[in-house]
This record gives structure tokens, sequence and C-alpha cells, in this order.
């Protein structure tokens, strides 16, 4: 009984997450409403005021950035409280360099295979890429990104998602099912979360690479680290590449370097964290290892 309690509080992540995005959709309308219906009592907070507030980057800004932090601070005490997530690693039993390294190849390949699964999805439905479209149009995650939208997606978003998917999500379905089983779900529910169908293929499958990352890498900080980075080259350096000369050439190079980034990336990161396994066993098994924790620390 105790494993489908477990499976089931699985969901309250996510449902957690929703409910701060709506609570502070609700506060933004609340303020914009005190603001805008005394100088409107002739036209009062109509539909048309509604749905030009939510096509408002600014507006859709200030909602993200609220349920952001609010969801960093509750998901991370509940990380920490009941999950057992670790804030304080000691860097020599937790990192090494080569793991960092490589999840740093492996960004471009994570980007063109979203890429290439984005394009051939919308071939396939053409309707879903105008309506994902018009969403980052809308969100302010276009070409012309502003300032509060950046630090959104590039920081706080990442950092929000990964302690909501990779860190309690997980954890919880991590003590019901084995961790393919675990990671699965979690995908699931992060694809969901974006709500639209271009947005949720694609971040399903970045949400199993980033479970893999962080079960393997032992930390939530290697997961938070590739999304930061995914989400800086999808903000900043993909709309740079866009603006590329499409040929056959660049077209062939871009795809085996898509092939060399993610199997060196992928075969890297793994030799990095048994390169880090072997050095804790060392620590652990030299007389002198409370020294090495302590200069860690």
């Amino acid at each position: 009984m105790k494993k489908i309690g477990y499976f089931f509080s699985g969901f309250l992540p996510i449902l957690t997450t929703t409910a701060a995005q709506i609570l502070a959709s609700f506060f933004m309308f609340g303020i914009a409403a005190l603001f805008l219906c005394p100088a409107s009592q002739s036209t009062g907070f109509d539909a048309d005021t509604i749905e030009t507030l939510l096509t408002n980057t600014e507006f859709n800004a200030c909602i993200m950035l609220i349920y952001t932090v609010t969801c960093i601070v509750f998901m991370g005490i509940w990380y920490y409280r009941s999950c057992g997530g670790n804030y304080l690693p000691k860097p020599s039993l937790t990192f090494h360099p080569l793991q960092f390294l490589s999840i740093i190849l492996l960004i471009p390949g994570m980007q063109f295979f979203s890429g290439y699964l984005t394009s051939a999805v919308s071939f396939l439905f053409p309707n879903w890429l105008s309506q994902y479209e018009k969403l980052m149009e809308t969100a302010g995650l276009d070409s012309d990104i502003g300032l509060f939208m950046f630090i959104y997606a590039v920081i706080l978003g990442p950092v929000c998602e990964e302690l909501v998917f990779r860190g309690v999500t997980m954890r919880l379905v991590r003590r019901a099912l084995p961790f393919w089983a675990a990671n699965l779900m979690q995908a699931v529910l992060f694809g969901i979360f974006h709500m639209n169908w271009i947005q949720g293929i694609y971040a399903f499958v970045l949400g199993l690479v980033l479970g893999w990352i962080c079960e393997k890498g032992g930390s939530i900080y290697f997961s938070m680290f590739f999304h930061i980075l995914f989400n800086f080259w999808g903000t900043i350096i993909g709309p740079l590449l866009n603006n590329l000369k499409e040929t056959d050439l660049l077209g062939i190079i871009i795809f085996l370097f898509t092939i060399v980034s993610l199997v060196l990336g992928f075969s890297l990161f793994r030799l990095g964290t048994k390169w880090r396994d072997q050095k804790a066993a060392r620590l652990m098994a030299a007389p002198d290892h409370d020294d090495h924790f302590e200069a860690a620390e």
C-alpha cells in the first residue's frame, strides 16, 4: 500500500505547481484590476481587457516570475525535507570536471535533435506548429525576449522545473517504481506540463535525458546545469543560428555534429561519473579521509 501511495503522490508536485501558476495569475489580475478598473469605469474589467492582459508579454512575465520563485522556495523545502535532497554535497564526492564538460558538449546535440524532432512533428501536424509559435510570441519567448522573460526562461524556470520533476516527483515515484519507470513517469508529466504538443513532445525526450543525468550523476545540480544551458542555447544561440543561410553542406555538418555530440557527450558523462566514484572510493578508504571532507566543504 505504501508503494501505491508513493506512486500517486508523484502527481502532487505538478498539481501544486499548476495551482501556483493559477494563483499567480489571479494575483496579477487583481493587481491589474486595481489600476485598470478605476481608470476605465465606463468599460469595466471586461473580456477585451482580460484578453489584452493575457497577450501582454510583461504581464505574463510577472506571472512566471511570481510562480517560479514561489515554487522554488516551496519545492526546495519539500525536496530537502521529505525527499532527501542535498543542497550542500561534498564536491570531491559528487562532481568531476568531465561531467560538466560532457554536459556542455551534449547541449548543441540535444538542441539540434530537438529541432529535428520538432520539424518531424510539425510536418505531420502543421497546426501544432502555428499554435506553438503563437504561444511563444504571446509569452514573450520569441526572438525579441525581454529581460524578465530571459531570467525566467534561462534561470528560474529550469531551477523550478528540476525541483518539481527530477527532484520531488522522481524521488517520490522512485520509492514505488524502478528508475526507468520513475524516469518515464516524470518525463511524461514534464511534457504534459508544457501544455502544447510541440513543446510537450520534445520536453518529454528532454525530461528522459535530464532524469538520467540526475540519477546517474547523483545530484540534481547536474540536471539543473544541463537545463539552464539548454534553455540558454534555445533562447540566445538558437535564434542567431537561424540567421545562417541553409545549405545542403551545412545540413550535413549539423547532422554529423549532432551524432558526435550525443554519443561523445553521454559517453564522457558516464566516464566522468566513473572517475568521480573511483576518486570518492579512494578518499573514503584513506586514513585521513575526514580531512579531505573538511577541505571539500
